[in-house]
């Protein structure tokens, strides 16, 4: 087998010959976390890439100890849990103002979010969502959905259910998509609203484009993705490129959330790096930040007036 099971004291004497210093606390950690998810996951900043090469397997550089790639693991579980809470109120405020421009355009109509020429998109895209749309309001005899009474509530006591409640029920991805297959002009009031919202916070107005709010909407659901299914955090790119990086989703996070909000996630978040670079060399640290497209640890604190 190529990769036989290995006891905890196993485990703990491969590192060591692999040139990581263990302690007392390894073999707890290892058995509580696992070999795979900490070493495997974490390991790329502390490789010796010449001696890795030469050995044919994992060296370390010197002076790596478990408690660093621990501490780098660590940052990460604790960076993708302050995130998951900010990308959930990003999400509402994407999903609310979405909904709410729709409606708007809309008034009078009975659920048009189900009329097919409510859209601007191919036939085949648009019959994805709506087919999605109608297992939701459990309409598809092909698909049952997952019970939610509020959508029960509507539906038994009311003539239709408004876009705005179907939305609680729609994933971050399904809400992208209805905010993409929007005509032009309804993506134009919505990046409209987040430009007015944007300005009531801030002494210097910008322009939000549909675009803009295209490319931040997609960001933030991909990196909301990542946190859900617990996958690295700090290293991960997003976008088609795979160019994207965690500063990156954080510069769109200003365009979608309250200045105050905002505010709140930098300064929690610029704290974690200032905890992460007393634990990491400055090596190690120089590559983790470079992942994360962090040019300084300062730069972290920076928010548009």
């Amino acid at each position: 087998m190529d990769k036989p099971f290995k006891t905890i004291e196993e485990q703990v004497e491969l590192l060591e010959a692999r040139g990581v210093a263990t302690d007392d606390d390894t073999p707890e950690v290892l058995l509580r976390e696992g070999y795979y998810s900490v070493v495997n996951g974490y390991k790329a900043p502390f490789i010796d890439k010449e001696k890795s090469e030469s050995a044919k397997d994992d060296r370390y550089l010197p002076g790596t100890s478990f408690a660093d790639i621990y501490a780098l693991f660590m940052f990460d579980r604790e960076l993708r849990m302050l995130f998951f809470k900010y990308f959930a109120i990003a999400e509402e405020a994407l999903k609310t103002t979405s909904a709410y421009c729709f409606s708007e355009a809309h008034i009078g109509e009975k659920e048009p979010y189900l009329d097919a020429s409510s859209y601007d998109t191919s036939p085949n895209q648009i019959g994805l969502l709506l087919s999605d749309f109608n297992t939701a309001l459990g309409r598809n005899s092909h698909r049952k959905p997952k019970r939610k009474l509020y959508l029960e509530h509507y539906s038994k006591n009311h003539d239709e259910v408004p876009i705005w409640v179907l939305m609680k029920y729609l994933t971050l991805g399904q809400a992208f998509k209805f905010y993409c297959f929007q005509p032009e002009s309804i993506r134009n009031e919505i990046a409209k609203a987040f430009s007015s919202l944007y300005a009531n916070d801030h002494e210097k107005p910008i322009r939000i484009s549909p675009r803009r709010l295209r490319l931040a909407y997609d960001h933030i659901k991909d990196f909301r993705n990542i946190c859900a299914h617990d996958e690295r955090f700090y290293c991960a790119k997003a976008s088609p490129s795979r160019d994207i990086a965690v500063t990156d989703v954080v510069n769109d996070m200003q365009l979608v959330l309250s200045k105050n909000t905002y505010v709140e996630l930098l300064a929690q978040y610029a704290a974690m790096l200032l905890k992460l670079s007393n634990s990491l060399g400055p090596d190690v640290l120089k590559k983790v930040l470079k992942e994360m497209k962090v040019e300084s640890i300062y730069s972290a604190f920076s928010v548009n007036e």
